[in-house]
């Protein structure tokens, strides 16, 4: 036994003393050795040596401990020490399999569209109104009926059936009375029984509103919602939401595949907008308000072209048995800027189908034929025009491209009808042609203005007649049958794409129909019409929806500026009835020229020295003249002369109900005025009134007297007329 051994049992000993002696030894902790069971043998051999160099480096910590806790320490030395460099070997390290932390799923981010501030500020003066007819039963068997519709108890619409809207007419700020009554009413011109429904909206200067008839589980109502007049910049539409569906729960409007928020929590009589959006195809879910994710319905797929106005209004279902919701969709008033025009687009083309239109950015589709299209504003510098077709596979067909006005000569701001028609002419390579039509009658007051346009292909040309239909009423107001009156020609032998003159009747309820000319062939035929005075009708003939077939279509302006907005008193009205009196009771007679008048410098009337009869009173009525007087017409400016009027006190000259001078000044020494009044450039061709007012001031003279003059047809030729 050699020198080292004999030290390492002495130390052994010692240890194992030691360890006898302190009971604060900690025990070994146990060892598991997990043996897996291989067919790699460099593997199994690399195990257990892992485990034998695990187990030496354990019994080495331990030795150390006792000898750290017997105050023993090691020392480095040139000699071997008990302690044992291990002899490392490859790790193989395994990385841990990552178990995903489950999260909550993110719920899609939809951008909420905020509505506009409605200011009606952008057009003052009179405001507009229409009615649209939303009612219907939600029974087993639903019924609907057609109304007649009554403003300030004056006749405006007949027979508004479900689903239909009445035209926009202008009315006169303040209280407005809304009235509907039955259609099988007598016809009389005022309501012979009360209305059904009555409602006053108080309108303000520059007001757009929509009255619709609705029941919201309460019974039937009229509703008011108010619109936005302001023009839209290309590539948006405006759209406002109705919800009058009073069997559907509130809930959230959202378009899914845009990440759009149209409304949230929307109930039972809410109206959300106008919102402004961009044009384009739009898909609808309705999602329950209170649980976010559960969708109740979608509404089918709906086109909102660029630059135009919507009413989409939600409504129960017709059957009980149908979806809880359906919608209509309906075209409101489109705002345009000074410098636009509202031009409509008719499909008259028998074979094409429905076709898609482009005019600049904005977009009209699935136009079908004999159908108009709504109101678009476009420059009067015009704009380029192009029409496509689509087939059942998906192939676009190019019809026609064409360039629409420009209408800057012209100087009317009527609203334009283009007419879509088949081209007939071989050497032409576009397969259609347009026409434009003004709506620009020469001004009326208390008369209608009808004129029919032909746009029937392939026929002969036709005739326009009306007979007014009048119900008999006797002394205690009841009806005693109906009037017998004969048809009346308006429109004779028009041709295929050319339209009549404007034709002036009074204002009645008529029925309208359309004669092959020469014969009493029936073309096509209308229900009674509404005419009121001072409205402006055209009558299309247009190909119908079967092939062979006619329909006869009505088109409006956009604003109906009738009677309802002048009032009583006007003086244009006072003129147009005295002169018609006049007219018709004058005898037939024909001037003889005896020499050629010309002009004088002769005052009229002439001013003598003679004396005044003792009946004559010392103030003279204010006499006010035109030069050229009607029938005579004039262009650019006419001469006035006054007299009678108050000596040296301001005067203003206004037109046409106007409030705004185009001339001022004051009157002379011997209360008389004079001079040359130039004419607005914009002012249309027809009959005008000129009011002049001589110290119209709070408790002035109050000095006002009217002349009526007649602005010249730029389209017609001037002829020469027979001097007396």
């Amino acid at each position: 036994m050699n020198r080292t051994l004999k030290y390492i049992l002495v130390v052994l000993m010692g240890l194992m003393l030691l360890a006898a002696c302190d009971t604060a030894i900690p025990s070994p902790p146990p060892v598991t050795v997990v043996i897996t069971a291989v067919d790699d043998t460099a593997a199994l051999n690399n195990a257990v040596a892992d485990v034998l160099t695990a187990t030496a480096q354990l019994q080495i910590g331990m030795t150390e401990t006792v000898f750290a806790q017997g105050g023993i320490t090691l020392t480095p030395s040139d000699t071997p020490t008990v302690t044992i460099s291990p002899t490392f070997t490859a790790t193989r390290f395994v990385t841990p399999t990552r178990t995903p932390t489950p999260t909550s799923s993110p719920t899609p981010t939809f951008e909420h569209i905020e509505a506009n501030q409605i200011d009606s500020t952008v057009t003052q003066g009179a405001g507009w109104v229409r009615i649209v007819n939303n009612w219907v039963e939600t029974v087993e068997s639903p019924t609907t009926f057609p109304v007649d519709v009554f403003v300030n108890d004056e006749r405006i619409a007949r027979e508004v059936a479900f689903g239909e809207q009445t035209n926009y007419y202008q009315v006169a700020p303040g209280a407005v009375r809304i009235s509907l009554q039955r259609v099988d009413e007598p016809l009389s011109g005022v309501q012979a029984q009360p209305p059904i429904l009555s409602s006053i909206l108080e309108v303000k200067p520059g007001d757009v509103a929509s009255m619709i008839v609705a029941d919201l589980g309460k019974g039937l109502s009229l509703i008011p919602i108010l619109e936005d007049p302001s023009p839209l910049p290309n590539g948006m539409a405006r759209v406002t939401i109705a919800q009058f569906n009073s069997i559907l729960s509130p809930v959230n409007m959202l378009v899914s595949d845009k990440r759009l928020e149209l409304s949230r929590d929307i109930a039972a009589g809410t109206v959300v907008g106008p919102l402004d959006i961009p044009s384009g195809n739009y898909n609808i879910d309705l999602y329950d308000s209170t649980d976010t994710e559960q969708l109740i319905t979608s509404l089918p797929s709906i086109d909102l072209s660029g630059q135009l106005s919507y009413l989409l209004v939600m409504l129960p279902p017709a059957n009980v048995n149908e979806e809880i919701s359906r919608f209509q969709l309906i075209n409101s008033l489109t705002g345009r800027l000074d410098t636009d025009i509202g031009v409509r687009f008719v499909n008259a083309l028998p074979n094409s189908g429905t076709i898609d239109l482009s005019i600049g950015e904005t977009e009209i589709n699935d136009l079908a034929v004999g159908n108009v299209s709504n109101t678009i504003p476009v420059s009067v510098l015009g704009d380029r025009f192009a029409a496509t077709s689509t087939n059942r596979l998906g192939t676009v067909t190019p019809l026609g491209n064409a360039n629409l006005g420009p209408w800057v000569e012209s100087g009317s701001k009527a609203d334009k009808i283009v007419l879509i028609y088949p081209n007939t002419d071989p050497s032409l390579e576009d397969p259609i042609k347009i026409a434009e039509f003004d709506q620009n009658p020469p001004r009326s007051a208390i008369n209608a203005s009808i004129r029919l346009i032909h746009g029937l292909s392939g026929t002969v040309p036709l005739n326009l007649q009306i007979h007014a239909v009048r119900t008999i009423i006797n002394e205690n107001g009841q009806a005693q049958g109906q009037e017998t009156t004969p048809w009346i020609p308006i429109g004779q032998a028009v041709s295929f794409g050319t339209a009549s003159e404007y034709f002036s009747r009074n204002p009645e309820v008529y029925e309208v129909r359309v004669l092959q000319s020469g014969s009493q062939t029936l073309i096509a035929s209308l229900p009674p019409q509404v005419f009121l005075a001072g409205g402006v009708y055209d009558f299309i003939v247009l190909p119908g929806a079967e092939t062979g077939s006619a329909q006869l279509v009505l088109v409006q302006p956009g604003v109906q500026v009738t009677q309802l907005v002048n009032g009583e008193g006007n003086p244009t009205a006072v003129y147009e009835a005295v002169a018609a009196t006049l007219t018709a009771a004058a005898p037939v007679s024909t001037a003889t020229p005896t020499r050629a008048a010309s002009p004088t410098s002769t005052r009229t009337p002439v001013l003598t020295n003679t004396p005044r009869p003792t009946n004559t009173p010392d103030n003279l009525l204010p006499i006010l003249l035109v030069n050229p007087a009607p029938p005579e017409t004039v262009i650019g400016s006419i001469n006035i002369r006054g007299e009678n009027f108050q000596p040296g006190l301001p005067y203003v000259i206004t037109l046409d109900n106007g409030t705004v001078a185009i001339v001022s000044g004051r009157t002379n020494d011997d209360g008389s005025l004079l001079g040359n009044i130039p004419l607005p450039e914009s002012l249309p061709p027809g009959l005008h009134s000129l009011r002049v007012c001589v110290d119209c001031r709070v408790r002035g003279a109050q000095q006002a007297q009217y002349a009526q003059f007649i602005v010249a047809d730029p389209r017609v030729t001037a002829t020469a007329t027979a001097q007396p």
